[in-house]
Order: C-alpha cells, then sequence, then structure tokens
C-alpha cells in the first residue's frame, strides 16, 4: 500500500462496521487518520481503543457536528444501510456534503439486490436496475442520492455494489460444525453472488486510485454459487454428514423471504479487474471457505 501514495491522508467513515472498521485499520498501519460513527458508546469506546477519532450517530436521536471532520478528510466513505427515504448520512447532512471541495473521494458500499431479477443472465454494471424489493430499491434511492451530491460539487463517486459478503467472523460454517442448521439446506438452482471481506476492502482500496473519474463496480468473486454446492463443499471439508436438502417451494417462506429468492442474477466482476487491476484473493466461495476453516 505504500507504494500507492496514499500516505498523509484522512478517511471519514459513515459507519464502522466490519468492512470499515478492517479498511481503517490497514490505512492506519500506513499512517492515515480516520474518523467515523458508529451507533453507541460501547462501540466508540472499542473503536477509540484501536485508534480512530469516533462520534455517535443515530438517526433521528443523535445527529453529531461533523463538518469540520468532512471538511478535512480525503476520503469518505459510507456503509449505513438506507432507509425509504434513502442515505441517512444524506438526509442529515445534505448541505455540508454539497459544499464539500477540492480533491475528495467518496465511496458508496451497495448491494447487487439493485439488480433485481434478470433469471440466469449476467448482469454488469450497465445492467438496468428492476429491484421489487424495498432493500434493493432503498439502495437504488441513495446511489442516485450520492451521484448528485458527485455532480454538484464535482468529486470522485465510486459506488461498490457488493454481493454477499463472508469473512471468518461472518459465515454459516460453526452452524454445519455445531448442526444447527435445522437440519435442512435450501436446495435449488438459485446461484447467489459472494465475496470475502479481505476482497472488498482490497477492492476499495485499489479504488482509492481511481480518483479522477467516477465509477459503479461490482464487488463478487468469479464463481456464483447454490446453497446446496457450498454446503457439499463444507461438509466434505469438515468431514460431517450432509444436511437434509429440501427444495424451495415446499418451504413456507415469509414474504420478504419469497421477494429475495424471487430475484436472481449472475453477478460479473471483469471491472474491478480491468479498472483496477484488482485480482482476487479468493476467485470462488472455495478458496475463501477452506482458508477460514483451515484457520
Amino acid at each position: 500500500m505504500s507504494g500507492l501514495g496514499l500516505m498523509n491522508k484522512k478517511l471519514f467513515c459513515f459507519g464502522m462496521g466490519k468492512v470499515s472498521t478492517q479498511l481503517s485499520l490497514k490505512l492506519l498501519e500506513q499512517g492515515w487518520k480516520v474518523n467515523g460513527t458508529c451507533r453507541n458508546n460501547q462501540k466508540k469506546e472499542l473503536l477509540e481503543g484501536m485508534g480512530f477519532s469516533i462520534k455517535i450517530f443515530s438517526s433521528p436521536e443523535i445527529i453529531p457536528d461533523i463538518k469540520d471532520d468532512l471538511a478535512s478528510a480525503t476520503h469518505v466513505i459510507v456503509s449505513i444501510p438506507p432507509s425509504e427515504e434513502g442515505c441517512l448520512s444524506i438526509k442529515h447532512y445534505k448541505k455540508v456534503l454539497e459544499s464539500l471541495k477540492g480533491n475528495k473521494w467518496l465511496g458508496y458500499i451497495s448491494s447487487t439486490s439493485v439488480y433485481g431479477d434478470h433469471g440466469t443472465e449476467w448482469v454488469d454494471e450497465s445492467s438496468k436496475t428492476i429491484t421489487k424489493t424495498a432493500t434493493g430499491k432503498n439502495r437504488i434511492i441513495a446511489e442516485e442520492q450520492w451521484q448528485e451530491i458527485s455532480s454538484k460539487n464535482r468529486t470522485t463517486l465510486q459506488i461498490f455494489r457488493v454481493g454477499g459478503i463472508y469473512s471468518p467472523q461472518r459465515n454459516q460454517i460453526k452452524k454445519y460444525r455445531d448442526n444447527s442448521l435445522n437440519n435442512y439446506v435450501i436446495y435449488d438452482d438459485i446461484k447467489f453472488n459472494r465475496i470475502h471481506q479481505d476482497d472488498l476492502v482490497g477492492v476499495i482500496l485499489a479504488a482509492f486510485r481511481e480518483n479522477k473519474e467516477s465509477n459503479i463496480f461490482n464487488v463478487v468473486d468469479d464463481e456464483p454459487t447454490t446453497t446446496h454446492e457450498q454446503a457439499k463443499f463444507i461438509c466434505k471439508i469438515l468431514n460431517i454428514p450432509l444436511p437434509k436438502f429440501v427444495k424451495l417451494n415446499d418451504l413456507k417462506l415469509t414474504l420478504k423471504q419469497q421477494e429475495f429468492y424471487k430475484e436472481r442474477k449472475l453477478v460479473k466482476n471483469n471491472l474491478i479487474k480491468e479498472r483496477l487491476e484488482y485480482k482476487l484473493i479468493y476467485p470462488s466461495y472455495r478458496e475463501g471457505l477452506k482458508a477460514i476453516i483451515n484457520a
């Protein structure tokens, strides 16, 4: 990273979740200053113990003054989930964000859910965003809001449309080991798009260099896969029996679950390789899960 010319920079994070924290720790090692927000005092104390400067932002109750923090930041990244109004950061800080000047880099962590249902077709960053789910629609609103901010103050904006994130701390391996998956796994031909958290952080770092042109990047690995294919792989590595496979149509799903399973697509990741020259650490779920299991 020291070869990327990223020294003496300052990052502001709207929402210090797992991804932003991992990203920030890497930057802290390189001499960056990191400011950000979280939702409660317990998390604030934990993050400040890591070396970050943190303010509590919990809409609508606690809205801190962060004008100076944003003005001095060279990079701003947003990982707060949107509401039906779009991005909460823009809802409360629109005027401040519109007033940002200088060579700023803005990053918004979105989701591949915006694409909606494309069946078995592959989608890229130019594909139509036709989601019918509430969460997907909220993401589209937030993306458009950030694009408007970027256009008004002429700052570079990178939107990251991210697949299902997994990591050593966030995966289903423990559930397989403990046999706590309700004894079944859905057997269906729906293929899900995933990304290891290390690769998501790596893509964002690579995008820091892309500070002159705004882009949208799909952040997924090379191989969408079904839930039962992943289950077979995990059980083979752990040398445990397979859970019962149940067809999707045989399950009683909530309305939200039905909407989720209706929206299918296969997501291309060519742009992160071509534009950002990023090489995936874990090209598929196999490499990523094997590394977690063997750690």
